[in-house]
């Protein structure tokens, strides 16, 4: 019952919020052909930009492909939705409950603390995998009815798992968070700063040799979508270990959950 009062709640925000990433990727898609038809000429351009500019936004001729150019015009904006959508599920689904004051009504009823939990985060588990299958799959269509030159579908399954990557690393950071302060504004308000933060420090550690060792500090180094493109390698091994830390941040948040008396 609080699975499916949880579910049927978010089920509305879960469709808008895909929708828009869809309907983005939707418009770039038919223009694909159309650049890679005028290939010669772009690289032209790439190459006649500053070194600076270059760097900054991790562009090199491998930007000159299908899944490039899908890389470089859609996939930060699907990164910065993604992890607004999640830290935003995670607050509604935790931190809400707090302020509500609703979480006082299912803790009196004749179920643990240790269900409760894991009810609320298995409805995070299934949108977030539900959202980065759903992005993957409609990309692997949108290029399947639009685009016509070879392409490497592997790396759109990759541009997928990195996805759920920061969808999982930033929910399950605002769910600790939530069970932790049990404010709802304060939850988002660290979360969605730190992943501007570590986006912020791997684009300066792109761009800056000097400080090039501070994107060790932010999880977008693990899964660039630079070097998967410079390299055609989707970096699966670095995308499991930080789901893996994400679940690690899931187990505590259980742990503070059953222990952590409820501020009224």
């Amino acid at each position: 019952m609080l699975f499916l009062k949880d579910l049927k709640h978010n089920l509305k925000v879960f469709f808008i919020w895909f929708a828009i990433l869809f309907m983005f990727s939707y418009m770039v898609a038919p223009f694909i052909d159309t650049v890679m038809n005028d290939s010669e000429e772009i690289l032209k351009f790439v190459n006649s930009l500053p070194k600076f500019m270059l760097k900054a936004f991790n562009i090199s001729e491998s930007f000159i492909t299908p899944e490039g150019f899908f890389g470089a015009k859609v996939m930060m904006m699907a990164q910065i939705f993604a992890a607004i959508f999640s830290v935003l599920l995670a607050s509604s689904i935790f931190s809400q409950e707090f302020e509500y004051k609703t979480i006082e009504y299912l803790l009196i009823k004749p179920i643990s603390r240790k269900r409760v939990y894991w009810y609320k985060t298995f409805v995070l588990f299934l949108f977030y995998s539900t959202f980065a299958l759903a992005f993957g799959l409609s990309v692997l269509y949108l290029f399947n009815v639009y685009v016509n030159f070879e392409y490497n579908a592997r790396i759109l399954l990759g541009f997928a798992l990195y996805l759920y990557v920061v969808e999982t690393f930033f929910g399950f950071l605002t769910l600790l968070f939530s069970v932790l302060f049990q404010k709802s504004t304060f939850s988002i308000s660290l979360s969605i700063g730190l992943f501007v933060i570590m986006y912020i420090t791997d684009l300066v550690g792109t761009t800056m040799e000097k400080m090039e060792n501070i994107r060790y500090f932010s999880i977008f180094k693990y899964i660039s979508i630079g070097d998967t493109l410079k390299t055609n390698t989707v970096f699966v091994k670095n995308s499991i270990c930080l789901i893996l830390i994400s679940f690690v941040m899931l187990i505590i948040g259980e742990v503070i959950f059953r222990k952590e008396d409820i501020k009224i």
